[in-house]
Formats: C-alpha cells, sequence, structure tokens
C-alpha cells in the first residue's frame, strides 16, 4: 500500500484534491460576476474576494487545530479547499484589472478607495477567520476533553 492514501495515490492526490478544488472555487468565482456593480465598486469581485480571506483563514487555523482531520487527510483538505477552492475564488488579476481600468479612466480616488477598503476589509475577515477556526478547533478540543473525562457536554 506503499504510494496511496485511502485509494488516491500520494503524488497525484493533491493535484487532484486542487484541480477539484479549483474547479468549485471557480464557479463560485463565475457566480460572482454577475452581481452588479455599485457605481466603480466592483461587488462580485470584493464579495469573492473576501470570501476567500475569511475561509481560507478559518480552514488553515482549524486546520492547524484539529484532531478530527489527520496526516494526508489534513493535506488534502488544504490543497482542496485551501488552494484550490480559495485560490480559484479570489482573483487579484480581476482586482488588478478593475483598478488599472478606474486609473485609466481618471478615477484615482475611486481606485484608491476600492484597493484600500480591500485590503483593509481582506486582513480583518482574515483575523476573524482565524479566530473563527481556531474557535472551532479548540472546541473540538474541549468536547473531547470533557467526553474523556465522563462528563457530558453543555
Amino acid at each position: 500500500t506503499a504510494g496511496f492514501t485511502c485509494g488516491i495515490p500520494n503524488l497525484k492526490g493533491n493535484t487532484y484534491c486542487r484541480v477539484l478544488g479549483g474547479c468549485i472555487g471557480t464557479a463560485l468565482r463565475y457566480a460572482c460576476s454577475v452581481i452588479p456593480d455599485c457605481g466603480a465598486f466592483h461587488i462580485g469581485t470584493f464579495a469573492a474576494n473576501m470570501a476567500a480571506c475569511f475561509v481560507y483563514a478559518a480552514l488553515s487555523a482549524w486546520l492547524g487545530g484539529t484532531r478530527r482531520t489527520v496526516g494526508r487527510a489534513k493535506e488534502y483538505v488544504n490543497r482542496g479547499c485551501g488552494m484550490g477552492m480559495c485560490g480559484g475564488l479570489s482573483t487579484m488579476s480581476t482586482l488588478a484589472l478593475e483598478e488599472f481600468t478606474m486609473l485609466h479612466d481618471g478615477k484615482a480616488m475611486d481606485c484608491a478607495a476600492y484597493c484600500c477598503t480591500t485590503f483593509i476589509v481582506g486582513c480583518l475577515l482574515a483575523y476573524v477567520g482565524a479566530h473563527v477556526g481556531l474557535r472551532f478547533a479548540g472546541t473540538e478540543h474541549n468536547d473531547g476533553d470533557r467526553h474523556a473525562m465522563g462528563k457530558e457536554a453543555d
């Protein structure tokens, strides 16, 4: 069984997970692209990038602290949901195109506001996502500790 985990070859498993996750993330990104803009603010791109910031931070923090997913499975979840789905969902190229288009159209202040808002809110959502992920991982440990000690969870 060397070279295989859960029927997926070790060398190719990460690639399969990233491709599948990327397909899902790209489909979600496309769904966000139909959200109409609000003036110079591109809501679809913003929503996709913010969701990716939150989800990837929460997932990474949860995976770092969870005991439910171990070994190669943890790596597959990280690569598939994290790199694949969140990578396909987020879009730096569209953000850059939108900002360059605003600059080209002489909307430097709109571009600066959009760029700063994206950066600041993205950082805040990543911070919140990391705390949510750690909280879920910590809750798992606390529930497991209570059950191990023969106590009922509240």
